[in-house]
């Protein structure tokens, strides 16, 4: 019975502590005219944990929200081919995780998804993309970290219904270490 009584207060300590986090997450993001979240085109975080973690930089092309009755998409895409869109496409009701959308000579195309959510106000932001930097193996696994993202889109919270939520990225060859080939892709938070 004790354990289950220092369960239930672990449990409501980080419930609280996600929910804090939460608001302040929705309180300082940047807002249009429209009350829409301001994205930046371009996002490099710097990340180490002892030295050993390489941050990514990444572009977020899209962003989307989807269910039987609703739509609605941030597009900073600029040009962005068909091909890679209508396979973005495929992910629209995705399990939570990173997906290898199309690799070109040049890029990546990832579909990052947190899967389905019970409210089109509720949303995610990347936080970071890392690579181990000591690799050991050239095939290293590109770990994406997500945060949940509260009261996004108000102007649209009259929809009611669960909705997929997810977004397609770049990540440029050119910022990835020599000879690093992405082909493992693990997403944690959210």
């Amino acid at each position: 019975m004790d354990r289950i009584r220092g369960l239930l207060r672990t449990m409501t300590g980080l419930i609280t502590i996600l929910f804090v986090i939460g608001l302040q997450m929705g309180c300082s993001a940047d807002v249009d005219g429209n009350g829409n979240q301001v994205v930046d085109e371009k996002t490099e975080t710097i990340v180490q944990v002892d030295g050993k973690v390489k941050s990514i930089p990444y572009k977020q092309l899209l962003y989307s929200k989807s269910s039987l009755n609703f739509a609605w998409e941030r597009d900073n895409s600029d040009g962005l081919s068909q091909e890679i869109v209508d396979r973005y496409g495929e992910f629209k009701t995705s399990v939570p995780g990173g997906f290898i959308v199309k690799e070109t000579d040049t890029e990546y195309f990832i579909c990052v998804s947190i899967g389905e959510k019970e409210s089109v106000t509720k949303g995610f932001e990347i936080i970071s993309l890392t690579l181990p930097e000591e690799n050991t193996e050239k095939d290293p696994i590109l770990k994406i970290d997500v945060i949940p993202v509260m009261n996004e889109n108000n102007s649209d919270k009259k929809m009611k219904g669960k909705v997929f939520i997810r977004s397609l990225i770049s990540v440029s060859k050119e910022d990835l270490p020599d000879g690093i080939v992405i082909n493992s892709i693990i997403m944690s938070g959210s």
